[in-house]
């Protein structure tokens, strides 16, 4: 039973990593494979997002215990640092996709799935960034996060192979649904930061 379990989550973050390669190394072929999978909204969470949430709250968890520089550390830092980042994050993720979906339909017919697949799979390096800075929590390496802005070249780049856009109208869809889905994912951030820190 535990190496079957064992099996099945190897196998999953293999896949996770497998896709953020090949977004890296050929990101046109790998999103027209994205788009052949043709995966629905809680396939590409449960098989795709779960896996790098996880991942951050493990980060979280063994990057407070092990540097004990943190002068934050305690048990209820880590359990709200990992609420905070797995409600938001996921949250975020949603909001945008829905906001993007319900608001751009002057250049993009809606297709949800489309749209939350884009979200997801493009900000799969700036998560893996997030587990990186919180497992070795030096200052230094926050400077990392700014690679995460490699995300909005994935996003550009999974248009054409996932959402049925107009070439001349993928600029303006860009930094539109940019702008949308930095508000879609502050606004949660805003909010359970404030909801946990009164708890």
């Amino acid at each position: 039973m535990y190496l079957k379990f064992f099996s099945y989550v190897c196998t999953l973050f293999m896949n996770v990593f497998y896709h953020i390669r090949n977004l890296l190394l050929q990101p046109n072929v790998q999103w027209a494979a994205i788009a052949s999978e043709n995966k629905d909204i809680k396939s590409v969470f449960r098989g795709f997002v779960f896996p790098l949430l996880l991942l951050i709250a493990v980060c979280v968890l063994l990057g407070s215990i092990l540097f004990a520089s943190r002068i934050e550390f305690s048990a209820v830092y880590v359990v709200k640092r990992i609420a905070l980042l797995l409600c938001s994050l996921s949250a975020g993720l949603y909001l945008s996709a829905f906001l993007i979906n319900t608001t751009m339909i002057h250049l993009c017919p809606r297709n949800m799935r489309g749209v939350f697949s884009l979200m997801a799979y493009s900000s799969g390096i700036a998560m893996l960034l997030i587990a990186m800075v919180e497992l070795v929590p030096f200052p230094y390496l926050k400077e990392l996060l700014v690679l995460a802005f490699y995300s909005i070249f994935l996003y550009g780049c999974g248009i054409p192979a996932i959402l049925d856009i107009p070439a001349g109208k993928r600029g303006a869809f860009i930094v539109l649904s940019v702008v949308v889905a930095a508000a879609g994912y502050a606004l949660p951030f805003f909010l359970f930061g404030k909801i946990l820190n009164a708890i």
